[in-house]
């Protein structure tokens, strides 16, 4: 009998010892660590750890490309194709990609049809207008002088006519007012150079920066890439039309009728004797020399005693007007250029590099033809 209840002792003391055993295994069980190696060795299903818990620590790198968040208008360089894949272009230093925003507009080289051809002089329209009807462009020269601005927009918003403007490229930068109202006032504006040189006098390296550096100013201006240029001085050799052809500029942009505006209130040998350029002149120069198409030369004053272009001006609006001349821009009559890139409008999310697989093209024939 005594034996029996011995027997019945060591029993409960066995349970009491394996109980809290056994708890603490099922808990190291459940926890992981030794417990999951022997869920392993068992079959068991191995389950991912909670949020924040026990997470591997990672390099920071996003698993795809297109994981990585872009703040809005922001760049971010995305990895280049895998070996064999793609263009091997791509691989550019992140620190050297230029920023690009939202709503800025890109040409994309070779999207369009390309020409290498040498921009054509052009002294006329060429593009007959419709029948009838005669057609004449004023356009006005902008190197330094900036004053009459206003008042000579507020004389062609008058009488509703949209004219040409060939502004030095540094005076759209120092007068950015100015320059977005010709804009938003719906007039053309084509490329006068960056700083009004001598331009057949530069090397050809000094050309293509002067126009690279002029068109960007122009682009960030009113976000599309002029291709009328005015050479300054009227001056042009072989060498500067083939470097404006490569640059996208189809179209050099003289003129029918030279006012000589630019003199007025001075004397000058016009016709084999001394003449005063008053305002008289002014007017009767554009008007007896009017032709279908033609192109007239003016120019942008500034306060000067000699300035006579906003005086003159209504006088030959209503002169031409009774000779039965409509008013256009200059591009309206020329052919649209053959060689027009595609424009592209940057979205949000986009990168330089999404942006040139889009279009089979490279980021840096992107960045080279947008001047970034």
């Amino acid at each position: 009998m005594a034996a029996k209840k011995n027997n019945q002792r060591w029993k409960i003391i066995l349970v009491l010892i394996l109980v809290p055993l056994l708890f603490a295994a099922g808990y190291a069980f459940s926890a992981g660590g030794a417990g999951e190696k022997l869920r392993q060795w068992f079959g068991g299903e191995v389950t991912a750890p909670p949020d924040g818990e026990n997470e591997p620590e990672t390099s920071g790198e996003p698993d795809d490309e297109n994981s990585g968040e872009i703040e809005p208008g922001g760049e971010i360089s995305e990895p280049p194709d895998k070996e064999g894949e793609g263009n091997s272009q791509e691989a550019e230093d992140p620190d050297k990609t230029p920023v690009i925003f939202i709503g800025q507009r890109l040409s994309i080289p070779g999207a369009g049809e390309s020409s290498t051809a040498s921009s054509k002089v052009i002294t006329s329209g060429t593009v007959a207008p419709a029948s009838g009807s005669k057609q004449i462009a004023l356009t006005f020269d902008s190197g330094w002088e900036y004053t009459h601005t206003i008042p000579l927009l507020e004389i062609l918003d008058r009488y509703k006519i949209k004219a040409t403007f060939f502004p030095r490229a540094l005076w759209l930068k120092d007068h950015q007012d100015l320059g977005r109202e010709i804009v938003q006032r719906g007039h053309t504006l084509g490329n006068h150079s960056l700083k009004h040189p001598h331009m057949n006098e530069m090397s050809a390296a000094d050309i293509r920066e002067d126009i690279r550096q002029s068109t960007r100013i122009i682009q960030n201006l009113n976000g599309m890439q002029p291709y009328l240029f005015r050479p300054p001085y009227g001056e042009y050799n072989k060498q500067l039309l083939t470097i404006l052809g490569e640059e996208g500029y189809p179209y050099t942009v003289m003129w029918t009728i030279d006012t000589l505006d630019w003199n007025a209130g001075n004397k000058m040998n016009v016709g084999g004797k001394s003449t005063l350029i008053d305002e008289d002149f002014i007017v009767n120069r554009a008007l007896n020399n009017a032709a279908n198409n033609a192109i007239i030369l003016m120019h942008i004053g500034g306060d000067t005693a000699g300035h006579l272009t906003v005086p003159a001006l209504p006088r030959i609006i209503e002169g031409l007007r009774e000779q039965g001349y409509s008013f256009t821009t200059v591009d309206k009559m020329l052919p649209p250029p053959s060689s027009t890139a595609v424009v592209h409008t940057v979205q949000k999310g986009e990168t330089l590099y999404s942006i040139a697989r889009r279009y089979g093209v490279s980021v840096a024939q992107i960045i080279e033809t947008n001047n970034l």
